[in-house]
């Protein structure tokens, strides 16, 4: 299998924790970078003494963590690994929990089109390197389906060969509880970056934080767009590729193909970053029609889409 990652977005503004404190030089703060869920985190503190910057990167990377423990499917050791493996997770917890509403709301808004159930077929797809046989993916398609997955407070329960993948709403879930730890110790205004990216107040200038939008994550940005007390997600049905062929890997649950490339981007704006991740990995999947119902069906959600001509959808 070889994956080749071309998700997501580039920061074009300075991330700054506290609007109180000045811009001394770039050697007060700090900075930590590293991998959650697979996909790569930015904490980037300044204008902070370097001891306050580091207890708050501590008490930040403790809580990535913290709910890598529960929803990574890249550790041996997390909650979700002993679900798929077992098909059982008893007292799943209030993070569990929480992420799994979540998905049930976005599931429904979407039509279906979010499930993350979706995980034995892209198993499907990775062990076959992006070419699985018709057989393959009728077995992966006959364990799919979010309306299969048995939650309660006391356990979630997964019918025979069924797995989950929290891959296209945990990075936005994660991004907001690391935000929230940080607000509740002294966070007034900054850029957080955990797979996603949210805004806190506003920038060091007392404006929006300016966001450069990209279809690679190693790319140049081509759009910009302003966030305050907002967060954004992207996604691209091309992000990541399952070998050298055009299966990319965001799947639709009914049909178990690929994302159709009619968007070359789909980015959402909400103030939860949870909510735009899980709404952006949808729209890929959808008709521009579909991208707007979805999308109203969040008051305070917006999109902005470009497809394979160039055309931009704003809603």
């Amino acid at each position: 299998m070889s994956l080749s990652r071309r998700r997501f977005i580039g920061i074009t503004a300075v991330c700054m924790l506290g609007a109180r404190h000045a811009l001394a030089s770039e050697n007060v703060g700090a900075r930590w970078q590293g991998i959650a869920l697979g996909a790569h985190a930015d904490l980037r503190l300044v204008g902070l003494p370097a001891r306050e910057a580091e207890r708050l990167l501590l008490a930040a990377r403790a809580e990535i963590e913290r709910l890598e423990r529960q929803f990574s499917l890249y550790r041996a050791d997390s909650a979700l690994v002993r679900l798929n493996a077992t098909g059982s997770l008893e007292e799943p917890g209030p993070d569990m929990l929480e992420l799994c509403s979540l998905v049930s709301t976005i599931h429904q808004a979407s039509s279906g089109q979010f499930d993350p159930s979706v995980q034995p077929l892209w198993m499907a797809y990775a062990r076959a390197s992006g070419v699985p046989d018709r057989k393959a993916l009728a077995v992966a398609r006959a364990a799919t389906g979010w309306s299969k997955v048995e939650i309660s407070a006391d356990r979630i329960r997964l019918r025979p060969g069924a797995a989950l993948t929290f891959n296209g709403i945990a990075q936005g879930f994660i991004t907001d509880r690391v935000v929230g730890l940080l607000k509740a110790q002294g966070l007034e205004a900054g850029l957080v970056s955990v797979g996603e990216i949210a805004a806190v107040g506003a920038s060091p200038g007392g404006r929006d934080w300016v966001v450069g939008l990209a279809d690679r994550e190693d790319g140049p940005a081509d759009a910009t767009i302003h966030l305050r007390d907002r967060a954004v997600a992207t996604s691209s049905p091309r992000g990541t590729m399952f070998g050298a062929g055009s299966a990319g890997h965001i799947l639709d649950p009914e049909t178990g193909m690929p994302a159709e490339a009619n968007w070359r981007r789909v980015s959402v704006m909400h103030r939860s970053a949870a909510i735009a991740d899980g709404l952006s990995t949808a729209g890929v999947l959808q008709s521009a029609a579909e991208l707007r119902a979805m999308v109203t069906r969040f008051p305070d959600a917006e999109v902005r889409a470009i497809d394979q001509s160039g055309h931009m959808l704003d809603a």
